[in-house]
């Protein structure tokens, strides 16, 4: 109910009196906040061992431009989401960099045992980056080990489906596409890679028939497009 200064000023008297670390990170949020690099830099180094303390620097090194060490201070705090901003910034000019440090990410995840869901989406990162830089069997490997994790995400099963048609491994597609379909039968995206595969299979019958679901669950689907125009 106080202003923020007031709120400073407070607890500034207490990190003199009786140091806490509760203390420390509000007094370096408010000094980032104010933009006090300097001071956010010291309160956040008080602070004891811990993904806070280094996603604190992060932040501060983050606010300096040097994006390197907020890089390896937000894999150290195992802050998948700040990683996965930067991953997405670089992919748009340096792949190579960007895998490098989605995989700093899954190792870092698989080292702490935290839950499973969150390697597995490391996994699925590393497999789209891994399908944008044309390692497209690096790209499957690493769809598959997102599934051992979590088996039924549908997410991971149309990615993975659309990686083996894209090696012609036909059978494992419809496996996957398959798969999605049963996980979630509102998948327009599933539907539409069982229909490729189907037609690359030569049963053009049921791709009409898996265009047709796919069409009526969503007719701006990306793959929908690419099957109707294999039809045509």
């Amino acid at each position: 109910m106080l202003s923020v200064r007031s709120g400073v000023a407070i607890y500034r008297t207490i990190a003199r009196i009786a140091p806490a670390p509760y203390v420390d990170d509000m007094l370096a949020r408010a000094a980032l906040a104010r933009g006090d690099l300097q001071s956010a830099q010291s309160y956040a180094q008080h602070l004891p061992a811990s993904g806070n303390r280094s996603r604190l620097l992060a932040r501060v090194a983050l606010a300096r431009g040097d994006r390197r060490s907020a890089q390896a201070l937000f894999v150290r705090a195992g802050d998948a989401g700040a990683v996965d901003a930067e991953v997405q910034r670089l992919a748009a000019h340096d792949l190579p960099a960007a895998y490098a440090l989605e995989m700093q990410l899954k190792n870092r995840l698989e080292r702490s045992g935290t839950h499973p869901d969150a390697v597995a989406e490391a996994y699925w990162r590393l497999g789209v980056l891994a399908a944008l830089a044309g390692r497209r069997e690096i790209a499957m490997a690493n769809y598959r080990r997102a599934l051992d994790l979590s088996p039924i995400s549908g997410k991971y099963l149309v990615s993975a489906g659309f990686q083996a048609y894209d090696l012609r491994r036909m059978n494992d597609a419809r496996q996957y596409f398959e798969r999605a379909i049963g996980v979630d039968p509102r998948s327009a995206d599933a539907y539409a890679g069982a229909g490729m595969t189907a037609l690359a299979l030569g049963d053009r019958a049921q791709a009409k028939a898996d265009a047709a679901r796919s069409r009526a669950l969503d007719p701006a689907a990306h793959a929908l497009k690419t099957l109707e125009s294999q039809l045509r």
